[in-house]
């Protein structure tokens, strides 16, 4: 079944598969940290995540990132059985120590966000209407991306 949910996001055109990225961002609660456009200008009132348009991170490693967290920081993992049932960075077990659970994605909801921030984030320093849609729906009209 993942399998098949991962060949039809393949198969969407990139605009619908943004806005599935997009609509995960905001599930997850990323723009929190993160800001509502990945662009490290998160809410104040949570911990200040990084401006992931300038991350170097392979896609692979962001996957995990997402799915494990980072020990030892205010990422949250958002994988159900991160380092219980999946190893995490190479360990299984209990989780770390000030680990705190994020809202769970499955495989397939963590693929589509980590290939959505690889394609759609990493490397796009300037935010473009269009850009900016794909966190709204695909909405360019949305009041947020007036600006853009």
């Amino acid at each position: 079944m993942a399998i098949a949910a991962v060949v039809a996001l393949a198969a969407w055109p990139a605009g619908a598969q943004g806005a599935a990225g997009g609509d995960l961002w905001t599930k997850s609660g990323c723009a929190d940290c993160h800001g509502n456009l990945a662009a490290g200008d998160g809410d104040p009132a949570y911990p200040q995540g990084p401006n992931l348009r300038r991350m170097t991170l392979a896609r692979a490693d962001l996957r995990e990132v997402i799915a494990c967290g980072r020990p030892g920081t205010d990422m949250p993992y958002h994988l159900a059985n991160a380092y219980t049932g999946t190893a995490c960075f190479g360990i299984t077990g209990p989780v770390p120590n000030r680990m705190r659970k994020g809202i769970a994605l499955t495989a397939a909801e963590l693929d589509t966000l980590a290939d959505f921030l690889a394609t759609s984030v990493k490397g796009q320093a300037r935010i473009t209407k269009a850009n900016c849609a794909l966190f709204f729906g695909g909405n360019a009209d949305d009041p947020a991306c007036a600006q853009y």
